[in-house]
């Protein structure tokens, strides 16, 4: 897989919500999918950044949103196309992350991932992410969900 930062919003929400709307079949509902191309491109415009992945035919099949905080790059929203998931797609990204963070000095990246989904909280321990914090977070739906705070160092 091939990894670009890239500003094509349309790009960036389609793989969001591919990949997204199984937290909805399963009646885990997120706010990402009440996302529109719109609102990403306006967070992308505000300074929000994202890379996505592409296969060798330049499909784009995968895609992580972030963004540069003080003394952290804080990402979200990591998407891989359901039909592509289990094949490493995600670690590449978060590898790409990690580099970014590395080439721009920046000494930790953080996520934030729902605790029922044990899933993603194993890949990213699995990867040298630790949790450092747990909550409630209230979704656009009013919903509210357990989540954990998770970081690595990378520096």
């Amino acid at each position: 897989m091939q990894i670009e930062l890239s500003k094509n919003a349309l790009v960036i929400h389609n793989i969001m919500q591919l990949a997204f709307i199984e937290y909805d079949q399963a009646g885990m509902p997120s706010s990402a999918l009440k996302e529109t191309s719109e609102s990403v491109q306006e967070d992308l415009d505000s300074g929000e950044q994202a890379f996505v992945g592409y296969e060798k035919n330049g499909k784009p099949i995968a895609m992580v949103r972030f963004q540069v905080k003080e003394d952290y790059l804080y990402f979200y929203r990591l998407s891989v196309l359901p039909e592509c998931q289990g094949k490493g797609h995600a670690k590449q990204l978060l590898k790409a992350l990690e580099v970014y963070a590395k080439q721009n000095r920046i000494q930790e990246v953080h996520c934030k991932v729902r605790k029922n989904v044990e899933r993603n909280v194993l890949l990213y321990k699995n990867l040298g992410y630790e949790i450092f914090k747990e909550e409630v977070a209230q979704l656009i739906s009013g919903d509210v969900i357990p989540v954990v705070s998770m970081k690595k160092q990378v520096s």
